[in-house]
């Protein structure tokens, strides 16, 4: 029989691992209490699954970039080879610096920062990027990456050391974010973003995380909002639709996002909700794994063949956000089952033994 109950987030002090107390409904009333850990971002980044797989090889995540900044299709775009450059391409920025963070590595720092700043160069008075393709959707990957950029590095123990960075870039990111939100451009944005859910939880990501950065409790108000209608969408079998189907890949590009709202608002009356909604998307995500560890494609209705990415290449399944959606959430929640599901992942898609 299932058990309804109020659910609410609350810090207990008694717990000496940090813990948040989280009741949620459930089917076994013996299991309605789960315990989220209080670790910042920087410390579930820096677990072994994700700083050891995923940062290891950061010289790799630049090769693209010119010296200038450029990343991506931004530079085939200077070169007259692409017909649309992407603010979003500059996100990479994000994984450089955390990673670099996390393991001590200069270069990769640099190069995140020249990542973020070519694409400020390119912001225009009303905090939009001049003529960049998919405007709100690349928007707003952008802002995700430099909001939670600039919040980590204030958790790493170099936060003095760039701290003059955050204080560049905050402005800045604040008028990016203010402009997603102005009435058109949300109004646009939002009905653009309708068929696919993940979008909404990278909505709530970006504006969200930045009005932690700059308390701006507007943008907390639209970042809800965001949360609310991606939580209304999930079907009863825990599939986040996109496309009106489901998507073994944008599933967990969708649960890397929704994470970063559990670990930066865990006492933010919606997250429990969250924190559930977390659950079913990856006991059904655990459906489309193969012993091996290779996550099935069929009946997506996205990374099955059908859709080309920026690069014109096809999209099939994201292995860094499978792996991290694992991963991050046994950081989060203490779990080994998820652990276990990150692991097999990495032993398929990273050779990983």
């Amino acid at each position: 029989m299932t058990k309804t109950s109020m659910v609410f987030a609350q810090e207990n002090s008694n717990y000496p691992n940090r813990q948040v107390e989280v009741k949620l409904n459930t089917k076994q009333s013996d299991k309605s209490w789960l315990q989220l850990s209080q670790k910042t971002d920087f410390e579930h980044e820096s677990t072994d699954l994700i700083a050891n797989i995923l940062y290891r090889r950061l010289s790799s995540w630049h090769k693209s970039m010119m010296p200038n900044g450029a990343n991506g299709i931004n530079v085939r775009w200077l070169h007259n080879q692409a017909r649309h450059w992407y603010i979003e391409e500059q996100r990479s920025g994000e994984d450089l610096i955390i990673g670099g963070l996390i393991k001590n590595d200069p270069q990769a720092i640099t190069a995140g920062f020249k990542m973020f700043d070519w694409g400020f160069a390119h912001q225009v008075d009303d905090g939009s990027f001049f003529m960049t393709g998919d405007r709100f959707h690349s928007t707003s990957f952008f802002v995700q990456a430099v909001a939670r950029t600039l919040l980590v590095i204030q958790q790493s123990p170099d936060s003095e050391k760039y701290a003059h960075q955050v204080a560049k870039y905050k402005p800045l990111l604040h008028r990016a974010a203010r402009w997603m939100i102005s009435p058109n451009v949300w109004k646009k944005g939002i009905r653009h973003n309708k068929p696919y859910t993940h979008r909404r939880y990278l909505v709530a990501a970006a504006l969200g995380l930045t009005g932690k950065v700059t308390a701006d409790e507007e943008l907390m108000k639209y970042a809800r909002k965001s949360i609310e209608d991606g939580l209304s969408l999930q079907r009863l079998d825990g599939v986040n639709p996109e496309k009106g189907g489901h998507d073994s890949s944008y599933q967990m590009v969708g649960v890397v996002y929704a994470s970063r709202w559990v670990t930066y608002f865990p006492n933010d009356s919606i997250t429990p909700k969250v924190v559930a909604m977390i659950d079913k998307s990856l006991v059904w995500q655990q459906t489309r794994m193969l012993p091996s560890g290779e996550i099935s494609t069929e009946g997506n209705t996205r990374t099955g063949g059908q859709e080309k990415g920026r690069s014109d290449k096809v999209k099939g399944i994201d292995r860094k956000s499978a792996l991290r959606s694992f991963a991050y959430w046994a950081s989060v929640t203490g779990n080994r089952m998820w652990e276990e599901n990150a692991r097999q992942i990495a032993k398929f898609y990273y050779k990983i033994p």
